[in-house]
């Protein structure tokens, strides 16, 4: 298991090309952008959502990657939380991988679930990589669409993901202080996954 912790912000669409241009990302390695398809499965009652789980197949170039993420804290937008990931070899879940002792007590056994989608999250990433206040610090700017089913239920994402890779998470706090001296930066605590069930559950109550 790695513990996941990250600094959520909203920033404004005008901002992106401030942000890009930053001095602390033009000294920092790029990685260029890629395209992330995930979605997000559930019991057909919630029941992940209800213990605060996330569990999603991420498609990555030609990567599969598993992910499951535990009940965490949140507060003024720097996430902690439990998280699990297996590169699989075919299209579809794998339970087997979701063994008890990292699976939630609260929760029946996966296999037991009839585990389906409920939405997905589907954006372009633009990262960088920098050392910050003693701490090493992958900087993502994602944006795209949270859409649930087939419907025209979406949500759009424009954020950025301040991700801690090693040293003191105080560094998060203080990169994003920096990085505001040129942008608006705004921390928020919903996950792309909490976003993507109230918007699932908007959905629902159209119907």
């Amino acid at each position: 298991m790695a513990m996941e912790t990250e600094l959520k912000l909203a920033l404004n669409e005008a901002d992106i090309e401030r942000l890009r241009t930053h001095p602390l990302l033009q000294g920092a390695v790029a990685e260029g952008r890629q395209w992330l398809r995930n979605t997000y499965y559930d019991s057909p009652d919630l029941a992940l959502a209800r213990a605060r789980v996330a569990l999603r197949l991420r498609y990555q170039g030609e990567r599969i990657i598993q992910t499951l993420k535990t009940r965490g804290q949140s507060v003024n937008g720097l996430h902690q939380r439990g998280e699990w990931e297996w590169d699989l070899s075919r299209d579809a879940l794998a339970p087997e991988y979701l063994s008890a002792s990292i699976w939630p007590t609260e929760l029946p056994p996966a296999e037991t679930l009839a585990l389906q989608p409920v939405f997905t999250t589907d954006f372009e990433r633009e990262c960088w990589q920098l050392d910050h206040a003693g701490a090493a610090i992958e900087v993502a700017l994602d944006q795209g669409w949270i859409r649930c089913g087939t419907s025209a239920v979406q949500d759009a994402i424009l954020e950025l993901e301040l991700e801690l890779k090693s040293g003191p998470a105080e560094a998060l706090l203080s990169l994003a202080q920096a990085l505001s001296s040129e942008v608006t930066l705004t921390p928020f605590d919903d996950s792309k996954a909490q976003r993507g069930y109230r918007l699932f559950q908007h959905g629902q109550d159209q119907n």
